[in-house]
């Protein structure tokens, strides 16, 4: 009786303790299994993105008040991370690493993660909470025009940036025609109608979208089960982090060969995007009984293989007529497809992109689209507000009929390349939503980027101002990301990331097409359809290059630095090129021989000095590109093929001059040189012929020329070797000698 006294008082003082613990200090938090694989998450990060530095860091998991928290200090020399979760202790990491170390990690997994050698303590002690429960990211698009080729190491450093940056509702549509076959064939389909509905790999996107069928495939299998063991890579590790990836539903797009065996069934031909009517893509008539098989088909496969967040993506209609406007059918297309989705999945949210109300306002009216939004359960269709710095429609639909939606800023269209983020802009009508009194059910914010681009900061900007009301003060959030860029605090840098802001990071919307003469389709006036250029006084932009080379010993050792400074210098010179077409257009015009080939000279040679330049950063390589599309393939007939598709997401888009010719626009090295430049030497060809002349050139028929080149560069399977896939030399040295040269043109 002595000994189990002893046992019970014991166990009844450390019971106490441990509750007096809890109540003394917030921050302690009991050990869990939960708990335990937070911190073994973030303790992994830790590593992989500096290795032999875990062991400076202290975490621990603290309860919450229902919001995402983290809270830094120093403890023993050692840096603490206190979190309500994974996420928020990730998110304290990536605050101590701007905002100590000077650093920031890139989406890319080649970019270093640059450190100090000796770790700084935490002079003060931080505390930030998240203000919205969602924080979405991602695009249908962003699979065709940056992750395409991606393999696990770099979606693994995706993953981790996204966890640094608090997202915790990624789109996540990898691998998906994996369990497509598996359901076609359920409904009778043979193989071979299976693998010839689907695309190529760079057409996917749109495929998934319901936009075009067939186009450049058929679709690999290797690629198919590649694909789809990714993903659960992928699920795997954004579960980890607490993260609800968003998968993929049913909309009602079907292959056209499914109406030989179901020969009663309605469905309607959508088009192709110009790509020819043998790509054309088919909807199932929702109210079809075989569109709920379909459905619940597909999500049980999908979970029983990948499992649920209970969040599925599904856009009937993206950029495209449903077969009727009437309210009521609206209101039926939307119930079948969530009723579909609920008797596989009693929880299931719906979340639907609103780019189809914004692109096609005139026809998505309020009384249709509040049809469709109403006819779900409340609360259980999440709508996301897709291109809000352009247009709000939450303003415009009352709340989104009180529906829950997610604010987002898109900022990229293909992958263009272009200095453009009106953060100024975004930061006074964000808050401005968010502290409107009939915002009604805003229930997070979001970023929908086609692609990557080179405007990060203002992605990161967004996540952070979910955190950081402080952020609204974009003059000094700038300083602090400057010092972030250049591992130091550098006056001059960050003087002139300030004076950036109020010239292109003001108004200027990235909308679609937003290019530059270079990669313009060649003319003497004007620009193609997707070159619109900026906005803005480039002499202004030119002014303040000077000052980036004036950075001190350590900004200009640091690859981050370097990075914007290539970019910066990049959109000075291809400005530049406005102002030579333009003097090429009045020599032509006058007749002036001479003239016209000073300025065709100096054209062709700034296209090789912007080529060369670009050629210092590894994500502007075009050989990157074809190199990672290439290693997909095991023989070299799949190399091959995987390369051409490759070629044409980024120029043709579709085949020869289509209309989506130049949409996914680049400044590549490579790109610039075997293509742009080549093209517009072919237009001062064409224009010698006829200078004498000094007329209107037919541009009819150079365009039949030119878009017969652009299609016979997308064949061209050159060795991968002569596109360089490793930055030369010095990015520093080469702006210098590039501006010297070019300076008093500027």
């Amino acid at each position: 009786m002595k000994y189990r006294f002893l046992f019970l008082r014991k166990n009844y003082y450390i019971f106490y303790s441990i509750l007096l613990l809890n109540l003394l200090n917030p921050f302690y938090a009991i050990s869990s299994p939960k708990n335990n694989g937070d911190r073994e998450t973030v303790f992994a990060m830790i590593e992989r993105l500096m290795p032999g530095k875990s062991g400076f860091f202290l975490l621990r998991v603290i309860p919450g008040d229902g919001r995402d928290s983290f809270h830094i200090q120093s403890q023993n020399k050692k840096i603490l991370i206190e979190g309500t979760n994974a996420l928020s202790m990730a998110k304290g990491l990536s605050y101590y690493l701007k905002n100590y170390c000077h650093t920031t990690v890139s989406w890319y997994a080649d970019d270093p993660v640059e450190i100090p050698k000796i770790l700084p303590l935490v002079t003060k002690p931080v505390s930030e909470s998240c203000r919205f429960e969602n924080r979405f990211f991602m695009n249908y698009c962003t699979a065709g025009y940056t992750t395409l080729w991606w393999k696990w190491n770099d979606w693994q450093r995706l993953i981790d940036w996204m966890a640094l940056n608090g997202i915790n509702m990624p789109l996540a549509i990898q691998g998906q025609e994996y369990i497509w076959q598996r359901v076609w064939r359920k409904f009778g389909m043979t193989d071979k109608e299976i693998m010839d509905f689907f695309t190529g790999p760079s057409h996917l996107p749109w495929q998934r979208m319901g936009n075009l069928d067939r186009f450049l495939g058929p679709l690999p299998q290797s690629f198919i089960d590649n694909q789809f063991l990714l993903q659960k890579k992928i699920l795997q590790r954004e579960r980890t982090f607490g993260m609800k990836p968003i998968l993929p539903a049913f909309a009602g797009h079907v292959p056209k060969d499914l109406k030989t065996l179901y020969p009663n069934i309605k469905i309607t031909d959508l088009g192709s995007y110009d790509t020819g009517p043998e790509n054309d893509a088919y909807f199932l008539d929702p109210m079809d009984s075989l569109f709920i098989r379909i459905q619940k088909a597909y999500l049980s496969e999908q979970q029983k293989l990948l499992g649920t967040d209970h969040l599925y993506g599904a856009d009937p209609f993206n950029e495209m007529d449903p077969p009727s406007w009437e309210p009521t059918y609206l209101a039926d297309v939307a119930k079948n497809i969530y009723s579909g989705m609920k008797a596989i999945d009693s929880q299931a949210v719906w979340v639907q992109m609103g780019w189809t109300f914004y692109d096609d306002r005139k026809h998505w009216t309020n009384p249709r689209l509040e049809a469709m939004i109403k006819a779900v359960p409340q609360n259980k269709m999440v709508l996301l507000d897709y291109f809000c710095e352009r247009t709000e429609i939450w303003r415009l639909t009352d709340g989104f009929f009180n529906a829950p939606y997610v604010w987002c800023y898109l900022g990229n269209f293909g992958g263009n390349t272009q200095l453009a983020a009106p953060v100024l802009k975004v930061s006074k009508i964000l808050p401005a939503a968010e502290q409107d009194p009939n915002k009604r059910n805003m229930t997070g914010i979001g970023a929908t980027l086609e692609g990557f681009g080179v405007n990060d900061f203002m992605y990161e900007w967004l996540f952070d101002y979910a955190w950081n009301t402080d952020a609204e003060n974009t003059g000094q959030w700038i300083k602090n990301y400057a010092d972030s860029r250049c591992g130091n605090q550098d006056p001059i840098i960050e003087s002139a990331w300030v004076k950036l802001l109020p010239l292109i990071y003001n108004d200027q919307v990235s909308g679609v097409g937003l290019g530059n003469i270079i990669q313009s389709e060649p003319m003497l006036k004007g620009h193609g359809y997707y070159s619109s250029l900026s906005n803005y006084d480039y002499k202004s932009l030119a002014n303040i290059l000077p000052s980036f080379l004036l950075a001190n010993s350590v900004s200009r050792s640091n690859p981050n630095y370097l990075r914007d400074l290539v970019r910066l210098e990049k959109q000075v010179l291809v400005n530049l090129a406005v102002s030579f077409r333009d003097s090429i257009a009045k020599a032509y015009y006058a007749k002036d021989e001479k003239i016209f080939q000073k300025y065709t000279s100096l054209f062709s040679s700034l296209c090789d000095d912007v080529d060369r330049l670009v050629s210092t950063q590894h994500d502007l390589l075009l050989g990157n590109w074809i190199g990672q599309a290439r290693d997909f393939g095991s023989t070299e007939a799949e190399k091959n093929y995987y390369e051409k598709d490759a070629r044409v997401l980024i120029t043709t888009w579709g085949g020869e001059d289509n209309v989506n010719t130049d949409y996914a626009a680049k400044d590549w090295s490579g790109l610039i040189s075997t293509y742009y430049k080549t093209r517009w030497k072919l237009f001062f060809g064409y224009l010698k012929k006829t200078i004498k002349q000094g007329t209107e050139p037919d541009m009819k028929v150079f365009n039949k020329q030119r878009a017969s080149f652009d299609w016979q560069w997308t064949s061209i399977n050159q060795p991968v070797q002569s596109f360089i896939t490793k930055p030369p030399g010095n990015a520093f040295e080469i702006c210098e000698d590039l501006y010297k040269k070019w300076v008093l043109l500027l």
